[in-house]
């Protein structure tokens, strides 16, 4: 009997993310939000900290990224979260699922101009102090070239490497169309073309330095250049797709200077 009522309460929370999904996608959603993409910025009050910078990105297909950075005397906290965001009935509040704190609800004000947090249970939140991001003008998000590309995930999993070692990343430079980078122990270098977001990669070349033996996590991403067929900048994040628009790859941008 639990495991009915276990199967039910799962197909009941799938039919409600199918519902959200279908929603987020309608013409309502685009009257509710404007035009997207579109990226809502703005420092937020924290309970131990200076404040909690917000940088939160909306995607046409449902998609979201958010930055927050936790500011304070230490050194700053900065966290990377990316999930599926919906519209409820009204067109009025934005919930966002795919944090491990839960679902999150803001409130859309001003025609779409800022977006106001709710508490968790969705109500406004009764303060003098200001809990709202707003729009910026303009989309921000990184480009593809010229960009250092820090490998995050491979075939689903994580990628981590140990403090003080370096990290495996990719760099396309348009001047040359020319790729660069490092595959966890040698160097690579080589060429990619780019038509839209159709991308290949290739011929490589790579440098021959001998490794410990460890994890292949290396000739796993020398391997997956092969299957590129396509990518998506998401706001900070790089993701590399197959001919199917399956996700090979995920990088996260990384400011040099």
């Amino acid at each position: 009997m639990k495991r009915i009522f276990q199967f039910v309460g799962f197909l009941a929370m799938a039919l409600w993310l199918a519902g959200c999904a279908a929603f987020e996608r309608s013409p309502q959603a685009e009257t509710a939000l404007g035009e997207l993409p579109a990226s809502y910025r703005g420092e937020l009050p924290c309970a131990d900290c200076a404040g909690i910078r917000h940088h939160l990105s909306l995607f046409p297909d449902g998609v979201y990224s958010l930055e927050t950075v936790y500011l304070g005397s230490e050194e700053d906290r900065r966290f990377h979260e990316r999930g599926e965001w919906s519209l409820d009935a009204t067109g009025d509040t934005l919930t966002l699922a795919g944090g491990d704190s839960g679902p999150r609800q803001w409130r859309i004000r001003g025609e779409a101009a800022s977006l106001e947090m709710l508490d968790l249970e969705g109500r406004e939140i009764d303060s003098s102090l200001n809990y709202r991001l707003q729009r910026t003008e303009e989309f921000v998000t990184e480009t593809l070239e010229d960009s250092y590309w820090k490998l995050i995930e491979l075939g689903g999993e994580a990628v981590s490497v140990k403090e003080g070692t370096r990290e495996p990343h990719l760099v396309f430079h348009a001047d040359q169309a020319r790729l660069s980078g490092f595959s966890g122990c040698n160097r690579l270098t080589g060429e990619y073309q780019r038509d839209g977001d159709s991308l290949s990669i290739g011929p490589l070349a790579s440098t021959r330095r001998a490794c410990l033996p460890g994890p292949d996590l290396e000739p796993r991403f020398l391997a997956m250049f092969e299957e590129v067929a396509g990518y998506r900048v998401r706001a900070d994040r790089l993701e590399l797709v197959d001919a199917e628009g399956e996700v090979l790859a995920r990088f996260e941008v990384r400011h040099l200077t």
